[in-house]
């Protein structure tokens, strides 16, 4: 049985991925083995970033906003956080985790462990720096942690680490003629199609039954031959998305 490829452009740190996190829990509970997924991580704080006052409105916001639409949580922690002058927002210790996990090869413990990180920053309140954290997400997860304790532990490698993930995860975005995080799209007829997934916030379950003929056609459709399983991230051609 041929699978419906969706793409999934994302942040760990980006709030409207966090709002999509029911959309992508009903397509997987109600296609499962019929979507192959794909994880590309975009970058949106590709450093340390220490929240002016301006951005801490701003994000608190959209958060407000989130929560009215979709009903997803946001915990005192995290509001406490934001609101801190000195805290600081960094995408790439939990991009290099994500990777883990995404060339482990189970894209299925992939989209758990995002679940789970979304879980402790949106909820908790933590900041998806410490090494400890993104280690104790992958327990039950990621079968060798010892890779990625060396990377977070590493500080001065995360530009290198992140750089041609970011470079990719941004490629994918025009490919998919995305225009920010998360973006959907899915490989359909040759070409991948944006989903526009921005209407379905406050009703998931109308996506995916607006889906299920797509995913029905190709699951018809014969299997195809895959090639070698790629091991590190591939450095597109293209100029990334500003």
């Amino acid at each position: 049985m041929a699978r419906l490829q969706i793409a999934y452009i994302m942040d760990p740190l980006c709030g409207w991925c966090y709002a999509a996190a029911p959309i992508i829990d009903q397509l997987r509970a109600e296609h499962g083995d019929q979507l192959q997924w794909q994880v590309y991580l975009g970058g949106l704080m590709p450093e340390s970033r220490i929240l002016g006052p301006r951005f801490r409105d701003h994000i608190l916001t959209a958060c407000h906003r989130i929560e009215t639409l979709t009903g997803q949580p946001f915990g005192a922690g995290f509001t406490a956080l934001i609101q801190d002058p000195d805290s600081a927002l960094d995408s790439r210790p939990a991009s290099i985790a994500i990777r883990e996990l995404i060339l482990q090869g189970d894209m299925e413990k992939t989209l758990d462990y995002i679940k789970r990180l979304q879980s402790h920053h949106y909820r908790d309140g933590l900041t998806l720096t410490e090494p400890d954290i993104l280690l104790g997400a992958a327990e039950g997860l990621l079968g060798d942690t010892e890779n990625l304790k060396f990377l977070l532990e590493t500080p001065a490698t995360w530009d290198k680490e992140t750089e041609a993930l970011f470079l990719q995860g941004r490629n994918m975005l025009t490919a998919a003629e995305g225009q920010g995080f998360p973006t959907l799209a899915i490989k359909y007829r040759g070409r991948y199609q944006k989903l526009g997934h921005e209407m379905y916030y406050d009703h998931p379950d109308q996506l995916v039954t607006e889906l299920a003929a797509v995913v029905a056609e190709v699951a018809a459709q014969p299997e195809p031959k895959e090639g070698p399983e790629l091991k590190e991230p591939v450095e597109a051609k293209a100029q990334p998305a500003q």
